[in-house]
């Protein structure tokens, strides 16, 4: 099974910093510091303060749960896919 910080690292990556011009860009707009923004999207993933993800929920306007729910939906969909 993959790794859940390289999951979530990587969803974080495709489905909300590509929206960005810039990590800097993405950072702001989501409470983070910029040095943050940039080890999330590291290859190899970031194990990330639940805290510092609670802070780009709130910025998405959504809850843990809900996105931990996302994350769930596509790491089945992942699976099935394999």
């Amino acid at each position: 099974m993959a790794d859940i910080n390289k999951i979530i690292c990587n969803y974080i990556t495709l489905e909300w910093m590509n929206e960005y011009k810039s990590v800097r860009a993405f950072a702001l707009d989501h409470y983070i510091d910029e040095k943050t923004a940039r080890k999330i999207k590291k290859k190899e993933g970031y194990r990330m303060p639940v805290s510092t993800l609670k802070k780009m929920c709130d910025a998405k306007e959504m809850s843990l749960s809900d996105f931990f729910c996302i994350i769930e939906k596509n790491n089945l969909k992942l699976l099935k896919n394999t």
